[in-house]
């Protein structure tokens, strides 16, 4: 091999030595810095970037105790490992886990100097009384501003065993007066404790998410001075009673019991998702809620729950009783890939006029009864298949290719004159966002639906069509 001629090669180490020289002025620029303006420097990273800065000099070594950011104690891939064994993440058992665990968050909020923290973040399945009240401690002193403890059990029929109890001692939260989102699950908490949070502690709390609380069984959301913008309420098996009166509410989440409470307290809600059996029993009656229906901009709604064999729903009563909502740009179903289950999205479709975007979340798709002995969607005589005339983009998760995926997505092409986009993701559901996704998309079952989406694309070439 010939060598580069000697003017080539000096070019070549010039420029080499002329970048350290000026990567070094950067360096010796920033070390000129006084020590606050580092630190501020250093709580706008994450909290594992900013502890890496300790080998820089001996100047940074201490410099990260400083760190007021966001404090992310989380280990999904060891969770994840413990829920599915097969994905081998080399991770140890749960016991030793968690021993680790508890081990590391506190070293780490045992050596931070500050005097304020932006977030703190905990998410394991740790049911060590004293450490968590530690923590919640220490989230106090600092003057959180976010807060979220993340509890959730390895196994999850055993979510409500060994519950930590988020403490009573009322007295101790005034200073929560800071804290603007606060998310709390697999914690044990009463209605009198959150409703004391809300009205008395916490002036300015925007975001409250629980979720899988034992001890929750009635809750009322009220206050004049309420600055509650986004309320979660999920997984709340024992929930007897809620009431709802928070003017500045924007988005509202929930699933659980079937509880008759109202919604002409919440004047300004525009984001509603319906989970579980409650969502059915939205989606049964929707013309009931019409007036707060109306308003909305977002509708999530899980139809899973929802009966098909029933009989008033398979004569169409559903479909005409549905009103119309007019302000609604984003709907999203998640359902099962069946034909009733898909007529139900398209009489939602024609109800929204202004309608942008449409989800469709389909689980159990390998699971379902066969198409033969059921009508197809062009078959429905409960449909007047109208044009929807402002849908731009359709999303459609879990997309097996069979017959009724086919015939709803060239309804939507030949319905919406103005369709953009759409994007066919054919990864299960439930497994997009978890460690395990990435496994799915490597079985034969995804790649042969993948196949059959692009088969569909193809078929439209007018049409932008994203698969992954």
């Amino acid at each position: 091999m010939e060598s580069l001629p000697q003017s080539i090669g000096s070019t070549c180490i010039y420029k080499k030595s002329e970048r350290k020289r000026k990567m070094r002025s950067v360096v010796d620029h920033i070390n000129e810095l006084p020590d606050d303006i580092l630190v501020n420097i250093l709580s706008r990273l994450t909290m594992k970037e900013a502890v890496r800065t300790s080998i820089i000099s001996s100047r940074w070594r201490y410099l990260w105790r400083g760190f007021s950011g966001c404090l992310n104690f989380d280990d999904p891939f060891t969770m994840a490992n413990s829920k599915w064994p097969h994905l081998n993440l080399k991770s140890g058992p749960i016991n030793v886990e968690r021993h680790k665990f508890v081990n590391w968050v506190n070293q780490v909020l045992s050596s931070l100097e500050g005097h304020c923290t932006e977030e703190l973040r905990i998410c394991f399945d740790v049911f060590s009384n004293h450490d968590i009240d530690n923590w919640i401690k220490f989230a106090l002193e600092r003057r959180v501003r976010r807060l979220e403890l993340d509890f959730s059990r390895v196994v999850y029929n055993f979510r409500f065993v060994g519950q930590y109890t988020f403490p009573s001692h009322l007295e101790f939260y005034s200073s929560f007066r800071h804290l603007t989102d606060l998310s709390l699950t697999t914690v044990g908490i009463t209605g009198e404790v959150l409703e004391h949070l809300l009205c008395y502690c916490c002036p300015v709390l925007e975001v409250l998410n629980v979720a899988e609380s034992s001890s929750l069984t009635s809750l009322k959301v009220s206050g004049p001075s309420l600055k509650l913008k986004h309320l979660k309420l999920n997984n709340l098996d024992n929930l007897k009673d809620l009431q709802l009166h928070a003017p500045n509410l924007l988005s509202f989440e929930y699933s659980g019991p079937i509880l008759p409470f109202s919604f002409r307290n919440v004047p300004n809600l525009v984001d509603a998702s319906f989970w579980g059996c409650f969502s059915a029993y939205i989606a049964r009656n929707l013309c009931q809620h019409s007036i707060f229906l109306v308003q909305l901009h977002t509708l999530k709604l899980d139809t899973c729950h929802l009966l098909i064999g029933d009989s008033e729903y398979r004569a169409g009563r559903y479909l005409h009783d549905i009103p119309e909502m007019c302000h609604l740009k984003h709907l999203e179903i998640i359902g099962k890939p069946k034909v009733n289950d898909l007529i139900f999205c398209i009489a939602l479709l024609e109800a929204a006029p202004s309608l942008y975007k449409f989800s469709l979340k389909l689980v159990s798709q390998y699971d379902y009864e066969s198409y033969e002995s059921v009508k197809t969607i062009k078959d429905q005589p409960y449909l007047s298949f109208t044009e929807l005339r402002s849908i731009r983009v359709v999303e459609l998760l879990g997309f097996v290719g069979h017959t009724a995926d086919f015939e709803l997505v060239m309804y939507l092409i030949f319905s919406a004159k103005l369709l953009e986009k759409i994007i066919i993701d054919p990864c299960s559901t439930w497994r997009v966002g978890t460690p395990a996704e990435l496994i799915w998309r490597e079985t034969a079952e995804y790649q042969s639906a993948r196949r059959r989406a692009f088969e569909l694309a193809a078929k439209f070439p007018l049409w932008e069509f994203v698969i992954p």
